[in-house]
């Protein structure tokens, strides 16, 4: 939230708490959404470890504990069959309704789910499914983990240095792409007003589809920002959005809608979403 302009940068300028919150909010979704794409393909799985009414932790840390020791059956199981070391990230919820703590995780395929609920031991493992890449790579998956921060003792919080997600020390983490000086102020005045307009967008990266486009007006200076997503156009989508506007027309854009490559079949992965920021 802070003011970029073509050539030298102006004095910081400290953010009201709402605007902060926003903002740590959607850099939190975004870097998760990199993480994803860099480490996780379609053979992955996406799930939700839940407990019975006889299995329910008596606290947090105890809740911490059979995580850990799941995510550490669950990696003998694959040395045991000869499979790559996992990868996984992981979010923890407590209900709202019932306070019931469980996780939500994204992790490495190759174990069936049925193993997966034997090894979890605890209860259930709901909503398992593989990872479906669309236009903005998994960044619904992201919205939802980064959701709810969660302290050490199980409560909900927005205090600084809380965690949204955690990963597995192998995930890579790819860094943002920033561009402060691309565009005048006036181009990004124009951009945010107009993030509907993707041919404008798609004109300035040549190979590349945009696969949304959001403006943010800070309060605090005055000035507009805009968040570009762009995705190749020869990568492999799993889901495809029904309609995509380009320009003011919408015209339907299935004959040159882009594709996500996805597998772990020796294939060589190729970055599937890039990110600009201005």
């Amino acid at each position: 939230v802070y003011q970029t302009a073509r050539g030298r940068r102006k004095n910081k300028r400290k953010p009201s708490r709402k605007c902060q919150q926003r903002l740590n909010q959607v850099n939190a979704e975004k870097q998760l959404a990199r993480i994803m794409a860099a480490n996780f393909t379609n053979d992955d799985y996406k799930l939700e470890l839940t407990y019975s009414p006889d299995n329910l932790p008596e606290d947090m840390e105890r809740a911490k504990k059979d995580l850990k020791n799941f995510i550490a059956r669950l990696g003998r199981a694959r040395k045991k069959r000869g499979l790559p070391v996992m990868k996984y990230i992981y979010s923890i919820e407590v209900g709202s309704k019932n306070g019931r703590i469980h996780f939500h995780m994204v992790l490495t395929g190759g174990i069936a789910p049925k193993e997966i609920q034997r090894i979890w031991g605890k209860g259930y493992v709901d909503k398992i499914k593989p990872l479906m890449f669309d236009e903005t790579g998994l960044r619904g998956i992201a919205r939802y983990m980064c959701k709810q921060k969660v302290s050490a003792d199980g409560t909900e919080t927005d205090a600084a240095g809380m965690k949204r997600y955690q990963c597995s020390q192998n995930c890579i983490k790819p860094e943002p792409q920033n561009n402060d000086f691309k565009y005048s102020k006036k181009k990004v005045k124009e951009i945010a007003e107009d993030c509907e307009n993707r041919r404008m967008i798609e004109a300035k990266y040549p190979g590349y589809f945009c696969a949304e486009c959001k403006s943010f007006w800070n309060e605090n200076n005055g000035e507009h920002y805009i968040s570009i997503m762009l995705y190749r156009q020869d990568a492999e989508l799993d889901i495809r959005n029904q309609m995509r506007r380009s320009g003011d027309n919408g015209r339907r854009r299935s004959d040159k809608q882009g594709k996500f490559t996805g597998g772990n079949s020796g294939v060589e992965r190729k970055p599937m979403v890039q990110f600009w920021q201005s």
